[in-house]
């Protein structure tokens, strides 16, 4: 049981190297919860 605690701090660790290395990319808002495919497809789930 010993390798699921190191295991398991490697992958925390590796995650947060990863979410320290990306950029935010701002938002997209567009009116009427966008017209593309994808969100109107995911806004019938959603709303």
């Amino acid at each position: 049981m010993s390798t699921k605690p190191i295991r398991s701090d490697i992958f925390s660790r590796f995650v947060n190297w990863l979410n320290e290395s990306g950029t935010d990319k701002p938002e997209i808002n567009r009116e009427e919860g966008g017209n593309d495919i994808f969100s109107r497809f995911m806004n019938r789930f959603s709303g």
